[in-house]
């Protein structure tokens, strides 16, 4: 999968808006040869389980980078996948796949009048290129569909990439805060304020 560069968009800005869960990309393989890549959404299949799995090892590889800590997600993260699975429901979970297989997938956790999108995840080659996007749009549609009040949310706050993508995705509110603690004293960066109050994140 990561053999191939995806650089830009092969659909025009109508293109965009009259295939929304179907896009093209032009990709270069290895060799330097331009190749076309079909990005659709679509419902999560028994089959995609081990590349579903692959992709929650990266997340949890890019949580361990921006922390410095590489003891998060334990020795198989992967397998946290599968409690996803269990939790949300295969039918609650919609992968973005191409000629190579899954390069991302979200999932929806819905409580009463609320849906979450936990997670959002997208492999390193295709990020920047819209496939995040197209998630998150399948997941808005999803939460319209079911008549919910809100749909949230909640990257970790060292993610600055994530928050500045929702963001721009229309996710302006904020719900709760999560403040916490640190009894081992790990090393937190400094810079945030809210209310005129200092936090280490």
């Amino acid at each position: 999968m990561g053999s191939y560069c995806c650089d830009y968009w092969a659909n025009s800005e109508s293109d965009y808006k009259a295939t929304r869960y179907n896009y093209l990309f032009i990709c270069r393989n290895p060799e330097g040869k331009r190749v076309n890549r079909t990005v659709s959404v679509r419902n999560y299949r028994e089959i995609d389980l081990n590349q579903c799995r692959g992709l929650w090892r990266e997340l949890v590889e890019c949580h361990r980078k921006i922390y410095g800590d590489a003891s998060i997600g334990g020795e198989e993260p992967e397998l946290f996948f599968d409690k996803h699975l269990a939790k949300v429901g295969a039918n609650q979970i919609w992968v973005a796949v191409t000629e190579d297989g899954v390069v991302g997938f979200m999932g929806l956790e819905i409580e009463n009048e609320e849906v979450k999108v936990e997670p959002v995840i997208v492999n390193e080659t295709y990020r920047r290129k819209g496939v995040g996007r197209m998630l998150v749009e399948k997941a808005v549609d999803e939460a319209r569909k079911k008549g919910v009040k809100f749909i949230s949310v909640m990257p970790v706050a060292r993610n600055e990439d994530a928050i500045r993508f929702f963001y721009e995705m229309g996710f302006r509110n904020l719900g709760q805060v999560q403040l916490f603690m640190d009894f081992p004293k790990k090393k937190w960066k400094s810079g945030l304020e809210l209310y005129g109050l200092k936090f280490d994140f």
